[in-house]
């Protein structure tokens, strides 16, 4: 007899990750027999991870997600014949990171409470009017299921009946929404490891997902030596209740607090997730304040100049560099090298198309920060503007020697941080760029890394979270712009993240206090003046997102006008959220093949092929950016234009 233990991965890239060697280690120390099941056709790397903790290793069609997999290993790839050999099974997956402590102790633990199935941790019951509604549930990324549950029909029937899901939000809701109370109402006792009960509420509309909210509290308190993945990308959750100061109190805590290697979360994070979303969610934004530590890695600064009368500006913060920091200058033409010449500091001539193999020459350096000077003449604009774009970039990656010196500390204390930029200017002319994203760059970009062989994750949905050529970078990185071509020089600015990721590096922005300070009065400015704005023109609001519904609602309506009939596609979070700006639906749409709804809010739920795509339909899109461009894909090829994207957030 014994105990069964099936643990299931997906990778994009195929590759099995240190820290899932990790978790099997303990796990084996738990189980008589460890099955890994695959959603994936096969390992590009890290195979030898499995095999030495795996008894049987199974590759499988990414079909029904999680769900899918640990159906096909109970009902056909290890069968029940095999399962129900055993006294008790666990199911598991790969988006946790831990444990930080003994896997044997939270056996020993959950043992003692004698139960028949157990997790590592349970939402509360949630219901909120016009929003959602679910029951308390153990969240399914790992269940332990014991002899009572495991060898009755109950268990057999569930799995045997269960269909293959078509998106993660399906599998959510007919899976981990569904397993606990199918069960609880049979009969069947449950628990779970974290003490969650200290943050739930009576008022089930303040019920959460506290693994993602305050994961630093669990980890630290609440008995849950894991930490989850997946809230390092969940932008609208985080944003919206303001807890991403978790995401990096969780990571430090764990460094510091336990035995666990740090680089197991860092090796996979990096690699996988979009570095905006790390940046973000992980808030790499560093203040400097002067340090008088000296430098204490090899620094060069490599300044390209473009404007003669930049000259007097940019020597000013160049004269004050310490002599251990080796400064070059470069220029196009001849004449413009000659203010810097004069003061004493190298300079060479190089053809703008050279510049990148220019900059990979220095990648022996520790760090290098790259520069280039500015328009600051009344030629164009007023000089003032370029002036305060010249300080809003120079002050804060040159400042002086102490803040050169603060840099370098966070370099090294930080071993993961590959580049820092200037914050984003604000002002002006510059005010414009925010939100333009990748302003029509995305596939130049794509195609640029793609031949570079970059291992980087670019999405169309999110551009870099700053685009700039002025960056402090390791010095390593540098090495792969000698591959680029002299047409793809263009796209750099929007490079430098993605060259920092492919060298397992995370990147960040950077700031002087002096600067910090009055950037912070600016933006809260900006911000009181834009939601004055909006409460002036659209009436009150309370929470952001409800701010984004204000301005959002007027075109909606606008685009509901035009047709005679109209459509919500979606039926998850984003339609409940949107569903009350709509004065009547003739249904909601979901694509062919999903489980769906007999009807939500009263309102019938259908395939698209059943909806009559005719001139006087108008569908509005309530899903999330990524699973638009599907969507968007279908209508296209069935010829349908009249179609309204509401995106994450309304914006």
């Amino acid at each position: 007899m014994g105990r069964l233990g099936i643990y299931l991965v997906y990778d994009r890239q195929n590759i099995i990750d240190r820290y899932i060697g990790y978790f099997l280690k303990e796990l084996k120390t738990c189980v008589s027999t460890l099955l890994v099941v695959c959603n994936m056709p096969f390992i590009a790397q890290g195979r030898e991870i499995l095999e030495e903790y795996a008894d049987q290793i199974y590759f499988r069609e990414n079909l029904g997600f999680d769900a899918g997999g640990f159906k096909d290993a109970l009902c056909n790839l290890a069968g029940w014949e095999t399962v129900l050999r055993y006294d008790e099974l666990v199911l598991a997956n790969d988006s946790m990171f831990g444990p930080f402590c003994p896997m044997r102790d939270i056996f020993d633990e959950m043992g003692r409470r004698g139960v028949d199935f157990w997790g590592l941790t349970k939402n509360g019951p949630y219901e909120k009017q016009g929003i959602d509604a679910f029951p308390e549930h153990i969240q399914s990324f790992f269940i332990a299921v014991g002899s009572r549950m495991l060898h009755s029909g109950h268990f057999r029937d569930y799995w045997e009946g269960m269909g293959y899901f078509q998106s993660f939000n399906q599998t959510i809701r007919e899976y981990e929404l569904r397993f606990t109370p199918h069960f609880a109402n049979l009969g069947y006792t449950y628990d779970v490891l974290a003490n969650i009960e200290a943050n739930n509420s009576k008022k089930l509309e303040n019920n959460y997902c506290q693994y993602a909210q305050i994961s630093y509290e669990l980890i630290k308190k609440r008995h849950f030596p894991f930490f989850k993945k997946k809230p390092l990308t969940d932008e609208f959750e985080l944003l919206e209740q303001q807890t991403q100061e978790n995401m990096r109190q969780s990571i430090d805590y764990i460094d510091r607090h336990t035995d666990y290697d740090i680089d197991l979360i860092w090796d996979n994070v990096i690699r996988t997730l979009n570095v905006a979303d790390l940046q973000r969610t992980l808030h790499f934004q560093y203040i400097i304040s002067s340090s008088s530590a000296g430098l204490n890695g090899s620094t060069a600064a490599i300044v390209f100049i473009s404007h003669g009368d930049s000259a007097e500006y940019v020597l000013e913060y160049l004269r004050v560099l310490p002599e251990e920091c080796v400064v070059q200058v470069a220029a196009h033409r001849k004449e413009l090298l000659e203010p810097y010449q004069e003061a004493g500091f190298c300079c060479q001539t190089i053809a703008p198309q050279r510049m990148n193999g220019y900059l990979a020459e220095f990648c022996t350096y520790d760090y290098v920060c790259v520069l280039h000077d500015m328009d600051l003449t009344s030629q164009n604009r007023r000089s003032c503007t370029g002036k305060s774009a010249f300080y809003g970039v120079w002050e804060n990656l040159l400042k002086n020697e102490g803040h050169i010196s603060g840099i370098e500390e966070c370099f090294a204390k930080e071993s993961r941080l590959g580049l820092l930029a200037s914050p984003q200017l604000n002002f002006a002319e510059y005010f414009a760029e925010a939100g333009k994203g990748w302003n029509g760059m995305y596939e130049g970009v794509r195609r640029t890394a793609e031949r570079l062989g970059l291992n980087c994750q670019i999405s169309e949905n999110k551009a870099p979270y700053r685009v700039t050529n002025n960056v402090w970078i390791r010095g390593r990185i540098l090495s792969r712009l000698k591959d680029m071509a002299e047409g793809e020089l263009q796209y750099l600015p929007y490079l430098w993240s993605y060259l920092a990721q492919d060298a397992g590096c995370y990147s960040g922005v950077v700031e002087s206090t002096d600067y910090a300070s009055m950037n912070e009065v600016n933006l809260k400015y900006y911000l009181d003046q834009i939601a004055a704005g909006v409460r002036n023109q659209y009436g009150t609001f309370e929470y952001f997102f409800e701010m984004q519904k204000k301005i959002l609602e007027p075109a909606l309506r606008d685009f509901c006008k035009k047709y005679g009939r109209i459509y919500i596609y979606g039926t998850g979070l984003m339609a409940r959220r949107y569903r009350d700006l709509f004065p009547e639906i003739d249904a909601f749409i979901i694509s062919d093949g999903q489980v769906r709804l007999e009807e939500l809010y009263g309102t019938p739920v259908k395939y698209l092929s059943e909806i009559n795509l005719s001139d006087d339909c108008g569908i509005v899109l309530c899903l999330f950016k990524a699973n638009q461009a599907q969507v968007l894909e279908q209508l296209k090829k069935r010829g349908f234009q009249n179609y309204f994207c509401i995106q994450y957030g309304g914006i």
